[in-house]
């Protein structure tokens, strides 16, 4: 058990450099790809050339030569690909092979009546996902052979009805990420689009199914074919294949063409070692900052967010030390996206800027650093800066008479405590604050706002 548990986290962190010599023995220059006659081969990442098949007609149990072969997964824990080795509706054949024994084995029969277009295997190795020519998912357990009709009723994160999207767009294929995700891929001859399911993924029927639109479609295929097999890379973007051409999909959706493959015909589908947990990491395609009266207003474009959760505004006088002054939320819009923040009390002098996107596995990526230089005429003082133990405020207006409140903000943009200002000088106590910078934030009772650093030794 303890094992099979250390095997686990390292199929779920990237990929398999040892554990199985023959297959993912190189998973950052290697996938696999089929062709309709069911040949599973080894494909270079780097040049698209096909090796040797991995499958022969001496393989026990084989099938022998079929047509229309599609839907390709890759359990990474025992080498074990499964796939429909006969995907035609009057008569479907699921099978798996095993490339370490040269193995075929016959397994139950879908619940499909219709082609095939989409398959995978989940990084745990337990199930296989599939996705019909009538859009409708089906999971099966591989531990059991058996199938779940889990439904067609696709809807996107808007409520829209997918069904007429997946019937224009009937080709394409789906790959599981190392956090459980399903990404679905949906092309036609001229246009494609990525859809995401959620973790965890479904193994019962469901009334509806969620997908969240990642990537609009309305994206141009090349060359006039549709994409029929997709695959990770270990830094997570995608492979992705036409019959007969290798691509990949660059995080501005930009498609570098790899090469022809050296054999015709192996695109039909796709899979890969690689199950990384970041897919299509955000793509800043501008940052800007401008004065707005008093307030710096901030404006930002994503060209694609698929795995983003939000963003966060960091704000710095010496662009060292840095405080989150505010959020955002990622816009479910799939595609091209659009953000504006205003910062209604930056600091006199210069402020600089700069966004923080945090993806779901709680890693970050920054945005440029942009400034403005503020000029405030400021009837409030604040010494001595550094402080250890306490700071005095000075306010305008009568002694001893309410002036406002002020509130200290810490560099996670948390407010750590609030008290009220008179006319006159205020002491307060910051004795027990860890040393660094924070933000004192002033609201007189006319209304003014004025931020000023504080230092704490």
């Amino acid at each position: 058990m303890r094992l099979k548990s250390i095997i686990l986290l390292v199929i779920l962190s990237v990929s398999i450099h040892v554990v199985y010599a023959q297959i993912c023995s190189d998973p950052f220059n290697v996938i696999y790809g089929i062709n309709q006659s069911g040949n599973v081969v080894p494909i270079n990442v780097n040049t698209a050339s096909v090796g040797t098949a991995l499958t022969s007609s001496s393989d026990h149990g084989s099938p022998g030569i079929t047509s229309n072969s599609n839907s390709l997964g890759l359990d990474i824990q025992n080498s074990t690909f499964y796939y429909f080795q006969q995907n035609t509706a009057s008569s479907q054949k699921f099978v798996s092979f095993n490339a370490v024994t040269k193995t075929y084995t016959t397994l139950a029969n879908s619940p499909i009546s219709v082609s095939d277009v989409r398959g995978c295997v989940t990084a745990d190795g337990t199930g296989y996902y599939c996705l019909d020519g009538n859009h409708t998912l089906c999971y099966y357990n591989i531990a059991s052979d058996k199938w779940t009709t889990i439904g067609s009723n696709l809807v996107d994160q808007h409520g829209n009805d997918l069904s007429s999207i997946f019937n224009n767009l009937g080709s394409g294929d789906m790959a599981v990420d190392g956090v459980g995700r399903l990404w679905i891929v949906a092309a036609s001859s001229s246009k494609w689009g990525i859809y995401m399911i959620g973790a965890p993924l479904p193994t019962t029927a469901k009334s509806s199914i969620l997908l969240t639109e990642e990537v609009a479609p309305t994206q141009a295929t090349p060359t006039n074919a549709p994409f029929g097999g997709i695959a990770y890379n270990h830094a997570g973007q995608m492979y992705m294949s036409t019959q007969n051409d290798l691509y990949l999909l660059n995080n501005d959706l930009s498609l570098s063409h790899i090469g022809a493959f050296s054999k015709p015909g192996v695109g039909a589908d796709l899979t890969s070692c690689n199950f990384p947990f970041s897919v299509l990491q955000v793509s800043w395609t501008a940052f800007t900052a401008s004065l707005d009266s008093n307030s710096v207003k901030l404006n930002w474009s994503i060209n694609q967010e698929s795995d983003n959760q939000g963003y966060h505004i960091e704000r710095s006088t010496n662009g060292q030390q840095w405080i989150e002054i505010g959020s955002q939320n990622k816009i479910l819009s799939g595609g091209a996206s659009n953000y504006t923040f205003l910062d209604e009390s930056p600091e006199s002098g210069m402020n600089y800027y700069r966004i923080k996107a945090t993806q779901y596995d709680g890693k970050t990526n920054y945005s440029k650093i942009v400034a403005e230089n503020i000029k405030v005429e400021n009837d409030i003082h604040i010494w001595p800066v550094p402080a250890i133990s306490v700071i005095n405020i000075e306010t305008p207006g009568p002694a001893s008479s309410y002036n406002g409140i002020v509130k200290i903000i810490n560099p996670t943009g948390q407010v750590i405590s609030s008290n009220t200002l008179y006319g006159g000088i205020n002491t307060l106590n910051i004795s027990k604050l860890h040393t660094g910078i924070y933000i004192a934030r002033i609201t007189l009772s006319n209304g003014k706002t004025v931020n000023e650093e504080i230092i704490k030794k």
